[in-house]
């Protein structure tokens, strides 16, 4: 699934980001470990798990504040499925989202899923 480019890290949002749960939204306290997986991804590629704040004009995976919420590379699988992944949301109160990135050869990002949101209280 492709969307229209949004303005962000990524020019495309290809699959979706899912909690362990199922779910797309969840809060708790900073440092939390949150685990999530993504279906629908770019097949057979390699990703960064990013948190950022809410950037409502981003339409997802924003690129203003961006950090690490898992510092391996992840890769997807044929079928594009990227399996459960743990990190530690270490932010101040604010809402975020949660997307896989797919890191590109020479840096940056083309694709990203589209994110799960987490709320910092």
């Amino acid at each position: 699934m492709l969307a229209a480019p949004p303005a962000s890290a990524v020019q495309f949002i290809q699959g979706f980001t899912w909690y362990s749960d199922g779910s797309f939204a969840k809060s708790g306290p900073g440092s939390t470990v949150v685990t999530v997986y993504a279906t629908n991804a770019v097949p057979n590629a390699q990703f960064d798990l990013n948190v950022a704040p809410v950037d409502a004009a981003a339409h997802g995976c924003s690129d203003a504040g961006t950090s690490l919420l898992f510092p391996n590379v992840r890769s997807s699988n044929n079928r594009g499925f990227i399996a459960n992944t743990a990190g530690v949301v270490n932010r101040s109160a604010g809402d975020y989202e949660i997307c896989f990135y797919e890191r590109l050869a020479g840096g940056g990002y083309r694709t990203g899923t589209y994110p799960v949101f987490f709320t910092v209280t």
